[in-house]
């Protein structure tokens, strides 16, 4: 399959189109911008779908694209059943039917680029493009459409499962039961929502956020060691990152990430300002936040794990949806418009400013 540009320069596109679309939507907030909503959304299925296979740029996708090929010679008894099943058995019937690893990459960018959007247009209604920036413009959504694809594609269809848990449970239902053996992990933030749908006492989820903080600093080592254990969702890969300090040098630091936790505690105190200082309640708010206050107490508990960045995409793969929502949705300020415009470059520039320290 062709590819739009060199490899080196996927990223660089990328980053530079979504800051030009950023800029261009903060100066004309007011128009809708169907058309220009239909280009981002496909143009970046076709720049995630269409990557050249190698780990240098895109990660895992060199080892997705090797699971691919061996998968071929595999029997459907022969999958593994236990764990993350439907992606495995969507990878064997693409590679069965003879279809190149490109184009599965391609379907996999879609539901994860499409879904996303459609819980944007579900959730935003006319200013779906504006929330999809946010989306498109969050910290981590580059890396799981080129690198952890398989997680990304969960993510996806749990904002999509999301935007329909208000309005009709039968499909939530059924999303949630197609999102856990696409990728396992996704059960907390599934469970933590239906939780949410049910008990909507906005403080006592803060004080479980706080509490976890308070844990984390006192007995995080303990923690990591008991919830390896467990051997939650049935993965071997859940222990390996809390125990082998082996990965440090691929992460880039281990011990308690305060400034993961800054970034983390912005839809936080938007939601303590908009429901417990102006006391503006929205039932599909509330699940957004309640949802990500749980799911961000989780990987807070186990903060100094290696790789626990992948504990916190468990919360910040919502974290676009959970600080939009406010802004465009409710009324939290008399010149709403303004702080739409900072927040949004703000949020967007932090995301660009990391790129380009990456590359340093």
């Amino acid at each position: 399959m062709f590819e739009i540009v060199p490899a080196s320069w996927y990223a660089p596109v990328f980053f530079n189109m979504v800051l030009l679309l950023t800029g261009m939507k903060c100066t004309l907030l007011r128009k809708t911008n169907k058309g220009v909503f239909l280009f981002l959304l496909f143009f970046v299925i076709v720049l995630f779908g269409t990557r050249p296979l190698t780990f240098v740029y895109f990660g895992d996708t060199e080892v997705y694209a090797a699971m691919y090929q061996l998968i071929g010679s595999t029997s459907l008894a022969e999958l593994n059943w236990d764990k993350d099943w439907l992606f495995d058995l969507l990878m064997y019937l693409f590679n069965q039917l003879g279809l190149s690893v490109h184009t599965f990459f391609l379907f996999v960018a879609s539901v994860y680029v499409g879904c996303s959007a459609w819980a944007c247009k579900r959730l935003f209604g006319s200013s779906a493009y504006l929330a999809f920036l946010f989306v498109v413009g969050s910290f981590s959504f580059y890396g799981y459409g080129v690198n952890g694809i398989r997680n990304g594609m969960a993510a996806a269809l749990t904002l999509l499962t999301f935007s329909y848990l208000k309005t009709n449970r039968w499909i939530a239902l059924i999303l949630s039961f197609v999102i856990i053996p696409i990728h396992g992990s996704m059960l907390l933030p599934v469970c933590a929502a239906w939780l949410s749908l049910f008990y909507k006492n906005t403080k006592f989820y803060l004080y479980c956020w706080l509490f976890s903080i308070f844990l984390s600093v006192s007995i995080g080592g303990a923690l990591e060691t008991y919830f390896a254990s467990l051997n939650m969702v049935d993965d071997e890969r859940f222990s390996s990152y809390l125990l082998n300090k082996n990965f440090s040098d691929q992460f880039s630091s281990i011990g308690f990430r305060w400034d993961f936790l800054l970034y983390s505690v912005m839809p936080i105190w938007l939601g303590w300002y908009v429901v417990i200082k102006r006391k503006i309640y929205n039932d599909q708010y509330l699940l957004l936040l309640h949802t990500y206050l749980l799911s961000n107490a989780f990987w807070i508990m186990l903060i100094r794990a290696s790789f626990s960045n992948r504990f916190a995409y468990l919360s910040w793969f919502m974290y676009p949806i959970v600080l939009a929502y406010p802004l465009l949705i409710l009324p939290v300020w008399r010149c709403n418009r303004r702080k739409i415009v900072i927040i949004l470059m703000a949020h967007y520039l932090f995301t660009y400013l990391m790129w380009i320290i990456g590359k340093l």
